[in-house]
């Protein structure tokens, strides 16, 4: 008996191919959240670095004029600037306290309290 009927295996087939789209999304969603969390992580940093620079400023603004600053304004804009900010940073005025708002990230510094002999206090929101 002669086999009449060829076996042309030159491509892929359908549930190949569909197998291979899931593959790549689901391994692209895992990366997509993985970012996501690190955006995160960098923008919880900065902001407590931002904090710990700001409450290092207030000790110098207060060794350097014997008082506490009560703005941040008061820390960035004295010659010299006990706190230097970076770039993409401005201090932003909000009522009583001023803070820190940096251009496209999630986090503001604001400062409270302060003036005089009373060291102010800094929180990252």
């Amino acid at each position: 008996m002669t086999n009449t009927h060829t076996n042309n295996d030159k491509g892929f087939t359908l549930v190949e191919i569909l197998i291979a789209i899931v593959v790549v999304g689901i391994l692209s969603a895992v990366v997509v959240i993985g970012i996501s969390s690190l955006t995160s992580k960098g923008n919880a940093t900065a902001c407590t670095a931002s904090k710990d620079a700001a409450t290092a400023a207030a000790t110098v603004h207060y060794a350097s004029t014997g008082s506490y600053p009560s703005t941040l304004t008061a820390m960035t804009t004295a010659s010299p600037a006990e706190l230097t900010l970076p770039s993409n940073v401005t201090v932003v005025a909000s009522g009583a306290t001023a803070g820190l708002a940096t251009t496209g990230a999630s986090w503001t510094l604001t400062i409270s309290g302060g003036g005089g002999a009373t060291a102010p206090t800094f929180a990252c929101t």
